[in-house]
Formats: structure tokens, C-alpha cells, sequence
């Protein structure tokens, strides 16, 4: 799993089991509608909602879409890891939850980006 800027998007993307398990390739939403981003040091105890489609195993992963309260989540977490959470308006997506890599490198990239491409 990825979590890049690219133009004027922040672009998650899944390949092998990761987009089997989400349903998902690739999901973005617009840098200019990025209100927050922030590390959750366990992407677990993010309150993702009902899964709408994908996988999820309790206490182990969630991957896909869910909802909660007219909020459109996309997840790709592991429980246990630190992860991503990008909240966001407009577009497809309210918010990402994305177990990534370097999650403290990823929050640092977009929010480089929000800032260029606010300024």
C-alpha cells in the first residue's frame, strides 16, 4: 500500500491481497479539500462505522468502504500499526485510514502539499 501526492490529489493505492481485501486499486481525494491530517499511532481505534464493502477481521484488519453517520470512509488498516487519517471535503471520500509504511513521512508529505497548493 501507497500513500503519495500526486498533482492535486492525495492517491492511495493497493495492489495483490490489499486491493482484493478493500475492493479497491486506488482511492484519492482533492489537496484542496484536505481539512486535517494527523498519524493515529494504532489505525485500529478509528471509529470506521459499518463496513459497506470489503473485508474486515476484528482486532486484525479493515479494508474497504464504510459509514458512519454520512461519513465515507476508505480503510486499509491493520490493527496494532500506526496509520494515516486524512479528513477531507468533496470528492468521494470524508476521510482515508491507511496503514502505511512511514506514516510519520506521509503526514509530512501531504500536509507539504496542502500548504503549496493553498498558498
Amino acid at each position: 500500500m501507497t500513500l503519495d501526492v500526486e498533482e492535486d490529489r492525495v492517491v492511495v493505492r493497493l495492489s495483490g491481497r490489499h486491493a482484493i481485501m478493500a475492493l479497491a486499486r486506488q482511492v484519492s481525494v482533492p489537496l484542496a479539500g484536505i481539512r486535517d491530517v494527523r498519524v493515529e499511532r494504532d489505525g485500529w481505534n478509528v471509529d470506521l462505522g459499518w463496513r459497506v464493502g470489503g473485508t474486515a477481521v476484528p482486532r486484525r484488519l479493515a479494508f474497504g468502504r464504510f459509514r458512519h453517520k454520512g461519513v465515507r470512509t476508505f480503510a486499509a488498516v491493520y490493527c496494532g500499526e500506526p496509520a494515516v487519517v486524512v479528513e477531507a471535503d468533496g470528492g468521494d471520500w470524508h476521510r482515508l485510514v491507511v496503514s502505511v509504511e512511514d506514516a510519520e513521512a506521509a503526514v509530512r508529505r501531504v500536509r507539504a502539499a496542502t500548504a503549496t497548493s493553498a498558498g
